[in-house]
């Protein structure tokens, strides 16, 4: 019943993530998510500082992010031309992805973050056909560059950027130049600003620093079960995804080539934070493979196997919030 009704564009769909991403945040509310030690960037301090004084705010802010990321996941893929079809399947993927994770799920400077980030790849990719769109661009670069104030690797996504307006539009050295003005801008801005008023508050090159996050300890549920189920829908996703982007038309292989850039960046910041111990974000994961499993399922001729599928992947991640 969920990928039949949620293959489909009715906006009505979308007030299931109401009682499903809540669901998904329960584990969270009853046992806490602790913060992680170490210094944060900017614009993630004060809410380290609440989570740590009201402990319920972890799971309130949390379900919010994650409905409007979901929302957010599904009318970037429809709007940019990444679907063959328009679909509501990326926002009920999403949360399930982000709770079905091997790390504890959180609302970290990464998920806090990635709104951001959604809003500057819609602005980017927005712009293929125009002729004018250096605005548009000075704002993504700018919005990337607000979203590495909540989670600094976030400024590497400026080449997610630079690779979009590649394959988008015919070559023009301000289009590459306006984009790092704007993440340049913001960054400047921000360290400005700091050392005048709050000297001392913020070190950047602190909140790169090697830190061990207490691991959630081996498991047949997070290790075994949970990656064999994403592998096993990755798999045919992907062949569909190849074949889609074999017969798409050039506007459509251009977003889709686009799309790729960004899901290459978010696989390459996973392994730095694996390289440098920290805590791998869930939603790094989650948004590109909210989008990639939705090619299979949106268009599936049996909806039986999709419809397990999914079913299991929710199963698994209701699971996963209480073990552990």
């Amino acid at each position: 019943m969920l990928v039949s009704a949620f293959r489909t564009h009715r906006p009505t769909l979308l007030l299931g993530l109401l009682v499903l991403v809540p669901a998904l945040w329960s584990g969270v509310l009853v046992k806490g998510s602790p913060v992680e030690p170490g210094q944060y960037m900017l614009f993630f301090q004060p809410f380290a500082r609440l989570f740590a004084t009201v402990p319920w705010s972890t799971a309130l802010i949390g379900v919010l992010v994650t409905m409007g990321l979901a929302v957010q996941v599904a009318a970037l893929a429809n709007d940019r031309d990444l679907f063959e079809r328009r679909n509501h399947l990326a926002a009920l993927l999403f949360p399930i992805l982000l709770a079905i994770g091997p790390w504890h799920m959180a609302p970290d400077p990464a998920l806090l973050g990635m709104p951001l980030v959604l809003f500057a790849l819609r602005r980017t990719w927005g712009t293929q056909g125009r002729a004018r769109a250096l605005g548009d661009l000075f704002d993504a670069g700018a919005l990337v560059g607000l979203a590495a104030l909540f989670y600094v690797p976030y400024a590497f996504l400026l080449v997610v950027l630079w690779a979009s307006i590649a394959v988008m539009r015919p070559f023009g050295w301000r289009d590459y130049l306006v984009p790092a003005l704007g993440l340049g801008v913001v960054m400047v801005s921000a360290w400005s600003l700091t050392g005048l008023y709050a000297a001392g508050s913020w070190h950047l090159a602190a909140t790169m620093s090697v830190v061990r996050s207490p691991g959630m300890g081996a498991g047949l549920l997070h290790d075994r079960i949970a990656p064999a189920l994403v592998v096993l829908v990755a798999v045919p996703a992907t062949i569909s995804f190849a074949r889609l982007y074999g017969r798409s038309i050039m506007r459509e292989k251009n977003a889709r080539a686009a799309y790729l850039a960004f899901a290459f960046a978010m696989a390459l910041l996973l392994g730095l934070q694996w390289l440098l111990g920290r805590p791998m974000p869930t939603v790094l994961l989650a948004c590109p493979m909210a989008i990639l499993l939705a090619y299979p399922l949106q268009t599936a001729r049996r909806t039986w196997p999709a419809e397990l599928a999914v079913y299991a992947l929710l199963a698994v991640a209701l699971a996963s919030q209480w073990a552990g």
